[in-house]
Formats: structure tokens, C-alpha cells, sequence
């Protein structure tokens, strides 16, 4: 590297490669949550359908148990309807055997529908269990592959971090303390490119001497935005 340009280009590179890694190992623990969370919500739904197969099932029986009392009811009246003598009694009864079947029958109705749905609902089960099979599955063999993954991202950013500072103690002194003084307030953005004569980071075009420093290998620092200038390979 013949010049601060050349060494501050190797720098942002290097900048850029352990921001790049450090917020992908930052990322993966959420990532795996995420996935975990996904499990949880699959098991969730397998849960709520099973609980509501309870309460439906639980329904059907009571349900039973009133159109029972509907029938006893029906019978009652009936032995009652026998056993009349007066002519209002009898026509009351029948009234009363009457709005008891209609009753009944609506009861049958809503029993029967709700069997239809309980046999439906069952049979979901199956499928919605395999889903939460393969939801903890997946969701485990991410965390596996991703803790890999964090294994060779560390040692990367452990060689990046290394080779970042090697690179950096080759500045020269003047260079270097413009360098961390600028770094220590900015971080990676202290430093910028230049494309056609413009900064990168703000647009801005810079004069004819910088460039030719910049050409000649020597510090420039962009008078507008401040930060470290170089020029791309």
C-alpha cells in the first residue's frame, strides 16, 4: 500500500466486513427465536383445536342429556293423554306433546350438526400435530445449523478484527491520529469513496488539488462532510 488513500480504501473494506459479520452473529439468536416462536404458535393452534374439540364434544353430551328430558317429558304427556277424561285437558296435553317434539326435534338438529363438526375437527388433529412435529423439527435444526454458522462467522470476524488492525498500524502517525479521531466519533462512516471527482458520502465534489493528492497517495479529508477520502481500486 503505497499511501494513506490506498491503506484508508483496505480499511473501509475491512470496516465494512466486520460490520457485515458482526450483524449477522447479532441476527442469528433472533433468527432462532424466530423459529422457536413459530413452533410455539403451531402448537398453539393444535392446542386451541383440541380444547375446542372438548368443548364441543362436552355440548353434544349435554345436548343429549336435554333431549332425554325431552323424550321423558313426551312420554309423560302421552301416558297423561290416555288417562284424560276432559276434553280441555286432553287438547292441553296434546299442545304440550306437540311443542316438546318441535323442541326435540330442533335439539336432534343441532345435535346432529354438531357431530358432523366434531367428526371434522378430528379429523384435522392428525394434521395439525404433524404440522407441529415438523414446525420443532425445523425450528431445531435451524438452531443447529445456525450455532455451525456462528462458529465460522467468529473465527471470520476474528481474522477480519486482526487483519483490520494490521492494516490500520500502517498508517502513518499524523494519519493515524486524524483516523482515530474521526473513527472514535463515526465509526465506519468516517470514511468515504470518491466517484467522479464527488464524494461518496455527500455529493459533494472536491477540488481539483485533492483529487490530485488522493492520485498522489496522500491524506484528504473531505471539507464538507469530514470524513477520510479515497479513491476505489
Amino acid at each position: 500500500m503505497s499511501g494513506p488513500a490506498a491503506i484508508l480504501r483496505e480499511i473501509h473494506r475491512l470496516k465494512k466486513n466486520v460490520k457485515d459479520l458482526q450483524g449477522e452473529i447479532e441476527r442469528a439468536p433472533r433468527l432462532i427465536k424466530a423459529q422457536h416462536t413459530k413452533a410455539v404458535r403451531q402448537d398453539d393452534l393444535y392446542r386451541q383445536a383440541q380444547e375446542s374439540l372438548k368443548k364441543l364434544k362436552v355440548s353434544i353430551k349435554e345436548k343429549e342429556g336435554a333431549l332425554r328430558s325431552i323424550h321423558q317429558v313426551i312420554a309423560k304427556h302421552e301416558k297423561q293423554l290416555n288417562e284424560a277424561t276432559v276434553k280441555k285437558e286432553y287438547d292441553a296435553l296434546k299442545h304440550e306433546i306437540a311443542a316438546e317434539k318441535q323442541k326435540g326435534q330442533a335439539l336432534e338438529d343441532e345435535i346432529l350438526e354438531a357431530m358432523g363438526q366434531a367428526d371434522e375437527r378430528t379429523a384435522k388433529l392428525p394434521e395439525l400435530e404433524k404440522a407441529v412435529n415438523a414446525a420443532k423439527g425445523e425450528a431445531a435444526k435451524y438452531e443447529t445449523e445456525a450455532q455451525s454458522r456462528q462458529s465460522g462467522l467468529q473465527e471470520q470476524l476474528k481474522q477480519a478484527e486482526a487483519k483490520l488492525k494490521e492494516v490500520e498500524a500502517t498508517l502513518s502517525l499524523d494519519a493515524l491520529q486524524t483516523y482515530e479521531r474521526l473513527v472514535s466519533s463515526r465509526g465506519e462512516d468516517a470514511l468515504s469513496a470518491v466517484q467522479e471527482k464527488n464524494c461518496v458520502a455527500c455529493y459533494t465534489a472536491i477540488t481539483a488539488q485533492s483529487y490530485n493528492d488522493l492520485l498522489s497517495g496522500r491524506m484528504v479529508v473531505c471539507k464538507v462532510c469530514g470524513r477520510m477520502l479515497y479513491l476505489p481500486e
